[in-house]
């Protein structure tokens, strides 16, 4: 069976795009409803004139400010900058109260990784719980978890976890400067499986300097598991980075991608998720995107709304995670 599913993604993503984006329309047609979901959480302001996110809904908590042990090729702890800080369990917690008193309808607590690429969670276990009494959807990105933390947080009774997973042994190291294997990102998988939380693995398109390297066997780690659901993300270079000058795979790969998921994943919940670049980059990718078979996309363009209805997709925003869509 794996190696029948490894032959059946690599000759899906083979395909001419030509067949493969009609084909997953069609396949998307046949298993779900016409809705599409588009998700506009706090962490970004958005203003399309049909709808405008409310900013204190959902917001994204880091555990260690800006640290982070990694510093990442494509991050360098930037992406932590933007989140708010919490260095302490009780800090958490107060932080929690503070926003719910605030209308917050829930976070994402994430922060940047130690040596074995794990989010320092242990000892925010409590304070996590405390959070979900408050009453707060609450979303934890792990991490490379152990079964010890993973079963922690089940007893938290978090609302989801995050993961991504890397398929290639040479952007583990090269991008995160982990040596780790795909084996290693499905084995955190289980992990989080067997404790019975609720999963959305992630998928960085271009991950390795721009390249698609890996992502076809990251796909693999995730379709070979009972995961129901997969956020699609895109290389965004950011300033202050060594892939600051990085070019981003062409809209055309990432469509690649998005529909080999959905055929050979055909019930799968399949989400473009926050991060791509910007432009006509983004324009394109997101119709891609939606011929490709997606069931929502996180700050959608106007015209690509605009495109969802003209296909007869029913749309609705949230502005809670494209996880939680």
């Amino acid at each position: 069976m794996p190696a029948e599913l490894r032959r059946q993604l690599a000759t899906i993503h083979r395909l001419p795009l030509k067949e493969l984006l009609p084909a997953a329309w069609q396949l998307r047609l046949k298993n779900f409803p016409p809705v599409l979901g588009l998700a506009t959480p706090g962490s970004k302001h958005y203003d399309s004139g049909d709808h405008r996110n409310d900013r204190r809904l959902f917001v994204t908590i880091s555990l260690t400010g800006a640290g982070c042990r990694l510093q990442c090729e494509h991050c360098r702890g930037e992406l932590l900058k933007s989140m708010y800080p919490a260095g302490a369990p009780a800090e958490l917690l107060d932080l929690g109260r503070q926003l719910r008193d605030g209308g917050c309808h829930g976070v994402l607590v994430s922060g940047g990784a130690d040596a074995g690429g794990r989010v320092p969670l242990q000892p925010y276990l409590k304070s996590l719980a405390g959070l979900k009494n408050l009453g707060l959807k609450v979303i934890v990105h792990t991490g490379l978890a152990d079964p010890v933390t993973a079963r922690g947080l089940k007893n938290a009774g978090v609302d989801q976890v995050l993961l991504d997973i890397i398929g290639d042994r040479e952007t583990a190291r090269r991008v995160y400067h982990l040596e780790k294997g795909p084996a290693d990102y499905g084995a955190a998988l289980e992990n989080l499986l067997a404790a019975g939380l609720k999963v959305v693995p992630h998928i960085v398109a271009g991950l390795n300097f721009g390249r698609i390297a890996g992502e076809v066997e990251a796909l693999y780690q995730v379709l070979s598991r009972d995961c129901r659901d997969l956020v699609l993300v895109v290389l965004t270079p950011l300033p202050g980075t060594p892939m600051a000058g990085v070019t981003p795979p062409a809209p055309a790969a990432v469509a690649r991608l998005l529909a080999t998921a959905r055929l050979a994943g055909s019930r799968l919940n399949l989400l473009l998720g926050c991060s791509r670049p910007a432009g006509r980059h983004r324009l394109r990718t997101e119709f891609y995107a939606l011929r490709a078979g997606v069931n929502g996309i996180a700050y959608p363009h106007e015209g690509t709304v605009a495109r969802a209805r003209h296909l007869g997709l029913q749309t609705f925003f949230s502005d809670l995670c494209c996880s939680l869509l």
